[in-house]
């Protein structure tokens, strides 16, 4: 069964004065069942974020302690 995932992709846009820069875009993608149940895991073990912890952080409050 296919999948559809949304991946940045780093693509290649010009810039100011023609300048050529990296810049990540978010795609989708198709993927089939293997690969979207490994890249499920993956995301489920990555740490959190500075921005995410910082989200949580105002949602929970510092807690009682």
């Amino acid at each position: 069964m296919k999948h559809r995932v949304k991946v940045l992709v780093p693509t290649e846009v010009r810039g100011l004065f023609g300048r050529r820069k990296t810049v990540m875009k978010k795609r989708t993608v198709l993927v089939d069942g293997k690969t979207y149940r490994a890249l499920m895991k993956k995301e489920r073990q990555r740490p959190y974020g500075i921005e995410e912890m910082l989200f949580y952080d105002d949602i929970f409050g510092d807690g009682p302690w």
